[in-house]
């Protein structure tokens, strides 16, 4: 069995989700998580781990391309005009 200090390294590592985290430490969120882990003395890794940091580029594309989306249909917004 994995103890909670354990649990939260291994967080911190990436080697297990933060669900995983949360369910091996009692915390009821990544909040509490972070918590846990600055009491425990963990060092708390601020760095995107690789899956974030490709959910965050596909969202942040998706939302590029919406805003261009909407701006080419919306003939104000493409005219550089700006509401007061």
């Amino acid at each position: 069995m994995m103890s909670v200090h354990d649990a939260l390294e291994a967080w911190q590592q990436g080697e297990i989700t933060a669900s995983r985290a949360m369910a091996l430490s009692g915390a009821v969120d990544v909040l509490e998580l972070y918590g846990l882990a600055a009491a425990c003395g963990v060092d708390i890794n601020l760095d995107m781990a690789d899956g974030e940091l490709r959910v965050s580029s596909a969202v942040t594309k998706a939302v590029e391309n919406a805003i261009a989306k909407n701006t080419s249909n919306d003939p104000i917004a493409s005219s550089g005009t700006r509401a007061a």
